[in-house]
Formats: C-alpha cells, sequence, structure tokens
C-alpha cells in the first residue's frame, strides 16, 4: 500500500487495526514465541466464510510444524479484540503487515526477519500447504 494510501486513513484506523495473539488447545498453541522461528500469521473472524473451510486443514498439518513454525491468529472480529492486542502486534514486529491487509481466511507465511514470503489459502492442497510450509522453515 502506498504511503499516500496510508495517509489517508482516518486516525482512529491504526487504533481499531491492531493484532490479536489467541491460543486455542484444537489448533493454536499459546506459548511463548521465538523470535528466531519464522510465522505462519492467520487472518481470522468468526463471521468468515474461508476461514471456517482452511481451519481443518491448518488443524492437520500445524501439529507437524509447531517445533519449527510459530503459528498466530490475528482475529479480527470485532473491535475489543483488535485494540486489546496492539503492544503484542508491535512486539511481533508485524502490525505493518496486518494494517497493510483487508482479507481474512487466509494464512502470511512470515520469514525470520518480518518479510511475507509466502501463503496459505484455503485453495491449497495439504500436500501445497506442506511444500509452502517447509520452504518457510526447511527440515533440520
Amino acid at each position: 500500500m502506498s504511503a499516500l494510501l496510508r495517509a489517508q486513513r482516518p486516525w482512529w484506523y491504526r487504533l481499531l487495526g491492531t493484532v490479536a495473539l489467541f491460543g486455542s488447545g484444537l489448533v493454536w498453541s499459546p506459548g511463548v514465541l521465538s523470535a528466531d522461528r519464522p510465522m505462519a500469521v492467520w487472518y481470522y473472524a468468526d463471521w468468515c466464510m474461508n476461514c471456517k473451510l482452511i481451519s481443518p486443514k491448518i488443524a492437520a498439518v500445524q501439529p507437524d510444524y509447531e517445533a519449527r513454525v510459530d503459528f498466530v491468529k490475528l482475529d479480527v472480529t470485532d473491535a475489543a479484540g483488535k485494540a486489546h492486542s496492539q503492544q503484542r502486534a508491535r512486539e511481533l514486529g508485524i502490525l505493518s503487515l496486518y494494517m497493510d491487509n483487508t482479507a481474512t481466511g487466509w494464512l502470511a507465511l512470515v520469514d525470520r526477519n518480518g518479510r511475507q514470503v509466502g501463503e496459505l489459502r484455503q485453495q491449497m492442497t495439504l500436500e501445497q500447504m506442506r511444500g509452502a510450509l517447509d520452504r518457510l522453515a526447511p527440515p533440520q
């Protein structure tokens, strides 16, 4: 997104456009993120149909990669969750990545330097997802 378009956003956009890191026993581990590991960042909302479709696929591949990749869920369902996690987003170094995104239901693959280097989409097969995650964090 251009700096001009970013400057035209209302003042409250940055206040509401924040990131939430959530953990659930089913898919997401709430543990401390490791600075030396890449991230799979899920842009999620309760009302998002693609989120519902990709969820079982993420649940299938995530256990195989949790030792190499930090899985982060950015919940944009409501303003309360966004506002609560603004400081955490800064700590993760992904606030600008989040601010430039307008879609839900996909995962950005972010390298150790905070750059998006790939993505996971609900149309992908499990094998394609595993291939993308292996490129992000090659097996040791």
